[in-house]
């Protein structure tokens, strides 16, 4: 993601304060999602909202570039207990981190293809230790990550804009009441408790990775 500032309209005229766009992208992190907002930010600084558009065009530049932070400062989780667990704990930490800033990335329309580029790059990059050739350790992690990243948009809609755990939104409440038993329970369940959907899912394609691994397949040969 490339941000560049720009000039805006109605900018005070005068000497810049001593502020950076680093400042106040760190100053939208320690906000919050909840209250992200040019004048929230702003406060947080000690300066007029005015003086940010000396350094970002608006508010979903600066939704975007902290989220990207975020993301960056997140560290993989360690692949000492072999290529499928390293797997399985960055999936629970990926859909961890996209549901907390589900705000964001939805309300502002956050670009993560930067971000989520250097984190593919790094995934692979383990998984090539494991012994995956190239491609076989793209499609396993893309495959991974597509599962968390369409987990996350689902239960958004099952929770609503300003849902939490265990609500349910009219739209998702109308889908499960057109479903008969045993369908509406299990999909129920799904609903109360996406994570642990989403991981299962990850799991059964994570299964069917170590079935070719143990068949030898050619890509997926390599030490555990």
């Amino acid at each position: 993601m490339s941000i560049r500032p720009g000039p805006r309209a109605g900018n005070r005229p005068g000497p810049k304060p001593r502020l950076t766009r680093e400042e106040i992208v760190e100053a939208a992190v320690e906000v919050g999602v909840d209250r992200l907002s040019v004048v929230a930010v702003a406060e947080r600084l000690g300066v007029a909202p005015g003086t940010l558009y000396r350094y970002v065009d608006g508010l979903e530049e600066i939704a975007a570039a902290a989220v990207e932070l975020v993301f960056a400062r997140t560290p993989l989780p360690p692949s000492d207990r072999g290529w499928r667990a390293f797997l399985e704990d960055e999936a629970a930490l990926a859909f961890d981190l996209l549901m907390r800033y589900s705000g964001l990335i939805r309300d502002f329309d956050a670009d993560l293809g930067t971000v989520s580029g250097r984190r593919m790059r790094q995934i692979v990059a383990v998984l090539r230790e494991a012994g995956f050739d190239p491609g076989a350790a793209v499609r396993v992690a893309d495959a991974a990550l597509d599962i968390v990243a369409d987990g996350t948009v689902q239960a958004r809609f099952v929770r609503g804009p300003q849902g939490g755990p265990g609500d349910i939104s009219e739209p998702a409440a109308a889908y499960l009441d057109s479903l008969d038993e045993p369908v509406r329970s299990e999909v129920l369940a799904i609903m109360l408790d996406p994570r642990a959907h989403v991981l299962d899912k990850v799991a059964l394609v994570l299964d069917g990775v170590e079935h070719r691994r143990a068949g030898g397949r050619d890509g997926y040969r390599g030490i555990r």
